[in-house]
């Protein structure tokens, strides 16, 4: 298997960024089933391996080898990395890390971050954004008539921690596997994510989940959609719901109503105007219970998961496929999840502990804000109260990336650490 890793990716017992960055992987592996002792890879390293490579920029699996190996003074071997993202133990003990770490995101929901909580409606509700997303397939991906798939991956985030999860990985057979086919061969079991029974489970889905007998079989257990109605739809009125129009929540709705559409199931259509815009949307739900307003807010946090998307493919350029194998694909997945949720754990330890937040993102936030309301003051009228009080981390700058890699890299202490983010975090190099 090549030789032993000569120094550990934690090679120092100082303060450093790198051991508080890693802190969440290093307490969920503590108490993993599924760790074993690995003399020429171990479990730690290999942990914190695959996350540094989404953070790294590196192109290929031999360019991460190669970097690990100057950095580091690492014996690994190209052979041996790959040998890893093929194992079913090591992408077993991978997916039960990632959930750690997860719930450990979660539980940051539960003590003040949860931007829905303040809505008691939704008590009781656990509520996700979830979409598929693809990538260039790897150097050897097998063709299906001729050309290689693009690799496709299915994620969900929890809408009240930012936390994401894999759903699963595209499983291709003589074309693209469509978004509705990979929901369906998951069911309502996997899509209620774990939830404790009588949560009730939303997700948030662009129109390729809208599969209407669908949508009713997952309601009978507990799990509904939200998503943009298509415009073929021949959904039909067949009555209407009564809302508050005076519930500041609701700013903008049309009309809430009930709507049969061709396969004999009734389901709720929400129709909302931008106030700043005036742009029209259609909303459809098998949710019948909360406010109007409410369900086109989820839906619009939706584009939450987007910009995690946007974030991997531009920012930390993860845009083609590690390797081949459905185990190896999986891996990658979990470690893209492992990335995002690590940094936004540590983006609440910078507020919480530190007292820094990234100040540019803030101000850019405000500045739309204000051409938002200037834009529905001009129409005469003002702005959903909902969309304008929305503080979330959706994505962090490209300032904070380099800073993070920098520190990662190099064991940067705590203290230098900081002395060097915090004016990055207030405005932008010049």
């Amino acid at each position: 298997m090549g030789c032993s890793i000569k120094s550990s990716m934690r090679t120092t017992t100082q303060d450093t960024v790198r051991h508080r960055f890693f802190a969440p992987v290093e307490l969920a592996l503590a108490s993993a089933g599924s760790k074993r002792k690995c003399r020429e890879f171990p479990d730690e390293e290999y942990l914190e391996s695959g996350i540094s490579r989404v953070l790294s920029q590196a192109q290929s699996g031999r360019d991460w080898v190669q970097r690990l190996r100057m950095w580091m003074d690492s014996g690994l071997t190209v052979g041996n990395f790959f040998d890893t993202l093929r194992s079913s133990r090591r992408l077993a003990l991978v997916e039960e890390v990632t959930d750690r770490v997860c719930h450990q995101l979660d539980a940051t929901a539960k003590s003040g971050h949860d931007t829905l909580a303040e809505h008691p409606e939704l008590h009781g509700f656990a509520v996700y954004a979830s979409d598929g997303h693809y990538e260039s397939p790897s150097c050897h991906a097998k063709q299906i008539d001729g050309k290689a798939q693009p690799a496709g991956s299915f994620f969900s985030m929890n809408l009240r921690s930012q936390g994401l999860r894999l759903l699963d990985v595209a499983r291709p057979k003589k074309q693209r596997e469509h978004d509705m086919s990979v929901l369906k061969r998951l069911g309502s079991t996997q899509l209620r994510m774990g939830e404790p029974t009588g949560t009730r489970v939303i997700h948030a889905y662009d129109p390729a989940g809208i599969d209407y007998k669908e949508w009713f079989r997952w309601k009978c257990k507990g799990v509904y959609i939200i998503s943009r109605e298509k415009d073929n739809s021949k959904a039909e009125v067949v009555g209407l719901n009564t809302w508050d129009e005076q519930d500041p929540r609701n700013t903008g709705i049309l009309a809430d109503e009930l709507i049969g559409v061709f396969c004999g199931v009734m389901l709720r259509r929400v129709r909302y105007r931008d106030p700043a815009t005036g742009k029209e949307f259609s909303f459809i739900t098998s949710e019948m219970t909360l406010p109007p307003g409410l369900i086109a807010f989820i839906y619009l946090l939706r584009w939450d998961i987007e910009k995690v998307f946007d974030e991997k493919k531009n920012k930390l350029q993860e845009k083609k496929a590690w390797a081949t194998s459905l185990t190896a694909r999986c891996q990658q997945a979990h470690f893209v999840c492992l990335a995002h949720n690590l940094m936004v754990l540590f983006e609440i330890a910078l507020e919480e502990n530190e007292g820094i937040r990234d100040e540019k993102v803030d101000k850019k936030r405000e500045r739309r804000n204000q051409i938002a309301q200037a834009l529905a003051k001009e129409r005469g009228d003002t702005l959903n109260p909902l969309v304008v009080e929305c503080v979330r981390r959706t994505q962090r700058s490209l300032q904070f990336i380099r800073w993070l890699r920098h520190c990662l890299f190099r064991e940067t202490s705590w203290c230098e650490g900081m002395r060097v983010l915090r004016p990055l975090m207030v405005e932008y190099l010049v």
